[in-house]
C-alpha cells in the first residue's frame, strides 16, 4: 500500500503549489501597477481592429482564445503559433516531481510599455494565463467608494458595468479549481501607483484588495 501512495501525485499538492505560483504572479502585476497607472490610456475595444492593421498577434483577443486545463490545455506549440512568434522570455522548475513553465511575451497590442502576456504550464498544458498593462480610456477615475461598493457574490458582469474594462486578467483552471483576477491599474483616484484587484470563483466576486486608493 505504501508504494502505490508513493507512485500517486497527491492533488492538492499541486493545487496549492500553483496558488504560490499565482501569488507571485499578482505580486508582479500590482508592482507593475504602481510603474504605469499614470500612463496614457486609449480604448480596449479597439485591441481587435488595431491587431489586424499592424500585425501584432500578441493581443488581448488571441489570449482569449488559449484554452486551459490540466488535461488539455493548449501545448506550448500551439500558443506560439497564435501569437506568431516564439516568447520573449521562459522559466521553468521542478517542485516535488511537479513541472512547470512560464512562457512570457512582450509588447502586448494596445498595451502600456511593459505590457506582457504569461502563460503557466503544467506537463505542457496551459493552466495559467495572465495578461497585464491593456490601455483603458475610462470616463471618470475609480475611488475606494466604487472599490468599496463591490460585494461577494456579484458577477462579472455586474462588476464590468460598475468598474470598466480592467486593465489585466489572470485565469487560472488547474484541477478543478477556475478563478480570474481583475487588475485596475490607470485611472484611479489615490496615491501614485494605487490600484486594485477584483478576484472571481465560478463568475462570482470571491475575494478584492486595494492600494493606496482614495
Amino acid at each position: 500500500m505504501k508504494k502505490e501512495e508513493n507512485k500517486k501525485k497527491p492533488i492538492y499538492k499541486r493545487i496549492w503549489f500553483w496558488l504560490v505560483v499565482l501569488i507571485l504572479v499578482g505580486a508582479a502585476s500590482s508592482t507593475f501597477g504602481k510603474n504605469t497607472s499614470n500612463s496614457t490610456s486609449s480604448s480596449n475595444a479597439s485591441s481587435s481592429s488595431k491587431s489586424s492593421s499592424n500585425g501584432n498577434l500578441v493581443s488581448l483577443t488571441n489570449f482569449n482564445k488559449i484554452n486551459l486545463s490540466s488535461s488539455n490545455g493548449d501545448s506550448k506549440e500551439t500558443i506560439r503559433k497564435l501569437f506568431g512568434k516564439k516568447e520573449a522570455s521562459t522559466s521553468s522548475s521542478t517542485v516535488e516531481n511537479i513541472k512547470t513553465e512560464l512562457l512570457t511575451w512582450d509588447s502586448v497590442d494596445n498595451g502600456s510599455f511593459a505590457s506582457n502576456i504569461t502563460i503557466n504550464f503544467d506537463n505542457n498544458h496551459a493552466v495559467v494565463k495572465s495578461i497585464s498593462g491593456l490601455k483603458v480610456n475610462r470616463s471618470k477615475k475609480l475611488s475606494l467608494s466604487d472599490f468599496e461598493a463591490i460585494s461577494d457574490g456579484q458577477s462579472q458582469d455586474d462588476v464590468k458595468k460598475k468598474l470598466g474594462q480592467p486593465n489585466g486578467y489572470t485565469i487560472t483552471d488547474l484541477a478543478g479549481y477556475k478563478s480570474e483576477v481583475w487588475e485596475y491599474t490607470s485611472g484611479i483616484k489615490g496615491s501614485v501607483g494605487a490600484n486594485f484587484n477584483i478576484t472571481f470563483t465560478d463568475g462570482k466576486v470571491s475575494g478584492k484588495s486595494q492600494y493606496e486608493m482614495k
